[in-house]
């Protein structure tokens, strides 16, 4: 296995044992017991929520949860979540091998603010309202969700002026 799996299992694991749980790949209470703490959940999760950026990229899932597991510096029961690796279907998600490619496709650096409405040189900040594509609230899913394959990251972005229908 890769190197992040290796590194995710050994957390979960470590956790389970210390909660006097036993750690099941496919989610907690697999053996019948009564487990409250939710970490194989939570390592299902990954794993899926990895398999499913695969399958949409066309990359090796282990290779996107190396990449999570190197910008991981906290706990993993607060990294993966829905904020943090939100759900990629096909179309709902923009796709660009090389960095080069995005910034060619989103033309002009101009976005669309989700909040206000104006039009902003930054895709994660409005200066005109403050409002932030990031945190609590996010964009509230009236952005664009752009994944670079060789970063093997992804992010939400406001809107490109360029992509408006």
């Amino acid at each position: 296995m890769s190197k992040g799996y290796e590194k995710l299992i050994a957390d979960v694991k470590r956790d389970c044992e210390n909660f006097e749980g036993v750690f099941h790949t496919e989610g907690c209470c697999k053996c019948g017991g009564d487990c409250t703490h939710r970490y194989c959940d939570k390592f299902k999760w990954a794993i899926d929520r990895a398999k499913a950026y695969g399958e949409v990229t066309g990359l090796n899932w282990e290779d996107i949860l190396d990449s999570w597991e190197q910008d991981r510096n906290y706990w993993y029961m607060n990294y993966y979540q829905e904020c943090n690796q939100p759900s990629i279907k096909s179309g709902s998600v923009r796709v660009f091998d090389t960095l080069k490619d995005f910034r060619a496709a989103i033309g002009e650096k101009k976005f669309r603010c989700p909040s206000c409405g104006k039009v902003t040189a930054d895709p994660y900040e409005c200066k005109n309202c403050g409002w932030k594509v990031y945190g609590f609230f996010g964009d509230m899913g009236k952005g664009v969700f752009i994944y670079v394959k060789e970063k093997l990251k992804g992010e939400n972005i406001f809107m490109p002026i360029f992509w408006e229908d």
